[in-house]
């Protein structure tokens, strides 16, 4: 079981540039606010009006402060008022242990909300809730609710479960697909190491005739950690290229395709953009996810407004798609 915390290093530097904030520009009047919040398009607040409020609070930043530093047993770095519309709120960030705590206390009432939960009774939570075996658990304490997230293999599915950090109640059990894209039971064909695929959709038109042919395709690319690179599909829009004028993956796991079919591609990265990727959209070494759907082949190309040049360019023309610019000249391995 692996333990990680996230969103540490960006959001604690920040919250930590100060130990107090400064009171904002905020439409509520009384608030303070980060930097990130700010409404530069109002006036700063009237200081006799923040004064008056701030004194109908039964707490005072002070007293707050303290609770919440007894209350988590670690440090305060920094604090803000926070105004809803129906409370106010001080929120209090601690550093305990090793980890941020995210503190709330209502203003008016005293009330605390803290993260009581650690590491392990998340994972008796989440284990209650799906039966199986625990993956990794990653902290989320900053976020509202502070939470704990723990991945369970169960039933031969992947479960995100999301447990309150607060009470410990379940927010949240997404079921997580192992690859990105279109879901898909269907098993995995092709060899590890090179270009491997999922049948997503039974085509049953033709293949295209040889490397040399022209093809239109709708597709989706997707890096391993789910993140969308490109996608004709977004753009409203198939592509249309000649099959030995792409990443080699793309050349090899298309042509066997039939028209009408779509196939998850899954291509390494010796058959992609090889060692160096194409920052910033690839990165190095990166194995690619492709959701393809072949919609025609074998069409004659279009007329070249140029002479077509003796080898494909190194750098693809501008507002290609990802997925089919011209590999690199040793061709991406």
């Amino acid at each position: 079981m692996q333990v990680r915390s996230k969103r540490l290093v960006g959001m604690f530097a920040a919250l930590c540039a100060c130990s107090l904030a400064s009171f904002g520009n905020t439409q509520g009047g009384g608030t303070v606010a980060a930097a990130g919040d700010m409404d530069y398009s109002i006036l700063p607040p009237d200081p006799k009006t923040l004064e008056v409020e701030l004194g109908t609070f039964q707490l005072d930043a002070v007293a707050a402060m303290k609770l919440a530093a007894e209350a988590s047993g670690g440090k305060v770095m920094s604090m803000r008022i926070v105004k809803s519309s129906d409370k106010v709120d001080y929120e209090i960030l601690c550093f305990a242990n090793g980890l941020p705590v995210r503190v709330l206390i209502d203003a008016k009432t005293s009330q605390m909300s803290i993260p009581k939960l650690d590491a392990l009774a998340a994972v008796v939570a989440a284990v209650a809730k799906v039966p199986g075996k625990v993956g990794n658990v990653d902290s989320d304490l900053l976020a509202d609710p502070p939470t704990w997230k723990v991945s369970v293999f169960a039933g031969g599915k992947s479960h995100l479960v999301s447990v309150n950090a607060v009470d410990g109640t379940i927010v949240s059990d997404q079921v997580a697909a192992q690859l990105p894209g279109d879901a898909t039971e269907s098993p995995m064909q092709g060899d590890f190491g090179g270009v491997q695929w999922i049948v997503l959709q039974e085509g049953t038109g033709a293949s295209p005739k040889g490397p040399d042919s022209m093809v239109k395709v709708n597709y989706s690319g997707y890096l391993v950690d789910g993140k969308k690179f490109d996608s004709s599909i977004d753009r409203g829009k198939p592509i249309e290229f000649r099959l030995d004028r792409v990443i080699k993956g793309w050349t090899q796991g298309v042509q066997p395709m039939k028209i009408g079919e779509k196939r998850k591609l899954i291509i390494p990265w010796s058959l992609a953009y090889g060692e160096q990727g194409r920052p910033p959209v690839i990165p190095p070494k990166a194995t690619l996810i492709f959701d393809v759907e072949l919609v025609d082949a074998d069409m004659a190309p279009p007329t070249p407004k140029n002479p077509m040049p003796i080898a494909p360019p190194t750098t693809p023309p501008t507002g290609a798609p990802a997925g089919a610019v011209t590999p690199p000249p040793n061709g991406g391995g």
